[in-house]
């Protein structure tokens, strides 16, 4: 009768604590915060996307626009004065009074216009007309005189790249681009931590 008797207080104790463990649980539940509307039980944050890298330049298209002399045109050869689209200033050359004119002696003028020749802004930039019409483009560009011999050769050759293969020399370089034709030199300049690139554009006749 006694042993009956503990048994049953003790049926009694285990009904009782698991009647606490589960109200434990149904509180608990009813304390945590609802899930966010749209989400699942499982449902994880969503990976950030993944940011694109822009494309890359190639270096052969960087180095050739750095190259490129076509900045130093703004109008096309034969445009008349007063068509030209930027103020111009005009730079006055002396000649001698019996000295015959010839092409080279066109009026010459600063364009007041930024450009950039081989990656800088030229220390001169001159249009010169002839008989009021566009014929001659000079310009020249200071540079430091250890990478000069480097960027004029990769230069030349870029500007001559639709041209017969010849051998190039280091400190000229001459040929045509469509109907420009160009002549460029390289010079070492008094102080010898400089160097100036110069070049001459004239309109020719284009190819056939």
């Amino acid at each position: 009768m006694a042993q009956a008797r503990r048994l049953s207080h003790a049926l009694i104790a285990s009904g009782f604590a698991t009647a606490v463990v589960w109200s434990t649980v149904w509180l608990g539940g009813c304390a945590a915060p609802p899930p966010a509307r749209g989400s699942g039980p499982t449902a994880s944050p969503a990976a950030a996307p993944a940011a694109v890298a822009p494309a890359a330049v190639s270096k052969r298209s960087t180095a050739a626009a750095s190259h490129d002399f076509s900045a130093l045109l703004p109008a096309p050869f034969g445009t008349v004065f007063k068509d030209v689209p930027v103020p111009l200033t005009e730079v006055l050359v002396f000649h001698q009074p019996d000295a015959r004119r010839t092409s080279e002696d066109a009026d010459c003028f600063r364009p007041d216009v930024a450009v950039s020749f081989l990656g800088r802004a030229p220390t001169d930039h001159l249009l010169c007309f002839d008989h009021d019409r566009l014929r001659r483009i000079e310009a020249s560009v200071a540079l430091p005189a250890a990478e000069a011999p480097a960027l004029f050769a990769a230069a030349c050759a870029d500007w001559r790249r639709d041209n017969p293969a010849t051998a190039l020399e280091a400190d000229a370089c001459e040929g045509r681009q469509a109907d420009i034709a160009f002549s460029a030199r390289r010079t070492q300049d008094s102080d010898p931590a400089t160097a100036t690139v110069s070049i001459t554009l004239v309109a020719v006749s284009p190819p056939p």
